[in-house]
């Protein structure tokens, strides 16, 4: 592949190009950087100079972040702090639900129960834990259905009530479609998972996570939001978490699983959920939303052309939530970039046949990915 070198292309695209074309596993930088995790409350920062971005990029990043109703915004490369701004009276301890984005968080756990022994493998079928399945033709159902949205249930409402045990409404609602023969996001599906995390550990979804994942990498301020439900049962939905847990749990999946010197999830499943897990939405993989595709379907099913953030490097991946709550993960740039707040109110830019890309990702994403050199 060859750059021009007359103006004629901006340093962000050739990013995505390098990314695109030939770059696989750490940056330049990240090789010539001392691997380095944070522990507790102590996270060695860098100027954006000594991590390799250009500063005046970086405040433009910041400034758009905080002028589309972000409360905060943490930049990580390297595995140090570049960036951490807080809006609203916010602080590094105020924790919020980060929503669709505890999907990818799920999705961590279920491989952490498999290496655990806890669960088979994502092709086990689901009905180990939903015994209504069994015998019926919902027995087909794998958890890898249920992590790729392919399940085939009917896409119904997301309710937190204490009058109905959501799983169990969940699992009554008809099968619509052959498992793995159609996509569609379907959110109380999801849901399950927690529940039948919970059955494979024997224990809650908040004692499993602070085991495997929250007091390894030292998540100080997150917890799974639970509501009632009938016979000493609960509800759960989202994680609730602060931007540095959001930003550690980043670095794990960066670092492929692997924290400090333990391999906290196999570097195997963390790729595997990182890469396309069907074939009708090549920008999904177990829970993440994947860049670099040829096409996409957003959430509500609009499908589009092209990459999901076209002005980042092909190899990022995101964990997104509503009122843009966000995670994303740069590999070959050793990035990790976490965004707290309300919507930002940013419009999607059409796409052909009706769909359109979520440009606030790809607006604050690129200017960061756009603020590296060299």
């Amino acid at each position: 592949m060859s750059i021009p070198t007359d103006g004629s292309i901006s340093r962000r695209r050739i990013i995505v190009q390098l990314a695109g074309g030939f770059i696989a596993g750490p940056s330049l930088f990240a090789v010539a950087q001392k691997t380095y995790y944070p522990r507790g409350r102590d996270w060695e920062t860098r100027t954006p100079k000594d991590a390799g971005m250009d500063a005046a990029a970086i405040g433009e990043a910041v400034r758009y972040a905080a002028e589309h109703n972000s409360t905060g915004l943490v930049i990580v490369r390297g595995g140090r702090l570049v960036a951490e701004h807080y809006w609203r009276e916010w602080t590094q301890e105020t924790a919020q639900p980060i929503f669709s984005s505890s999907k990818s968080v799920t999705a961590t756990l279920v491989g952490m129960a498999i290496e655990d022994g806890l669960v088979k493998s994502v092709d086990q079928s689901a009905s180990a834990f939903v015994p209504a399945w069994k015998g019926s033709p919902k027995a087909a159902i794998t958890l890898r259905h249920m992590l790729s949205m392919t399940s085939g249930i009917r896409v119904g409402p997301v309710r937190a009530v204490a009058d109905i045990d959501a799983f169990e409404e969940t699992a009554a609602w008809p099968l619509e479609h052959e498992p793995g023969a159609h996509w569609a996001y379907n959110t109380p599906v999801y849901r399950m998972l927690l529940r039948m995390l919970e059955h494979a550990a024997n224990e809650s979804i908040n004692q499993y996570t602070q085991r495997r994942l929250a007091g390894p990498i030292g998540l100080q301020f997150s917890v799974w939001d639970c509501s009632p439900a009938p016979d000493n049962k609960t509800n759960c939905a989202w994680y609730r978490s602060c931007l540095r847990d959001m930003a550690k749990f980043g670095l794990l999946i960066l670092r492929g699983g692997r924290w400090e010197d333990k391999q906290l999830v196999s570097a195997r499943f963390i790729s595997e959920s990182t890469s396309t897990s069907q074939k009708l939405n090549e920008a999904y993989g177990y829970l993440w939303w994947l860049n670099g595709k040829s096409s996409f379907k957003l959430a509500g099913g609009q499908p589009g052309q092209g990459m999901l953030w076209p002005d980042c490097p092909a190899d990022a991946v995101g964990a997104l939530g509503a009122q843009d709550k966000k995670i994303y993960v740069v590999p070959s740039l050793d990035l990790v970039v976490a965004r707290h707040g309300g919507a930002s109110g940013v419009a999607r830019t059409p796409g052909e046949e009706g769909g359109g890309r979520t440009s606030f990702d790809n607006e604050l994403l690129g200017r960061i990915c756009g603020a590296i050199r060299g």
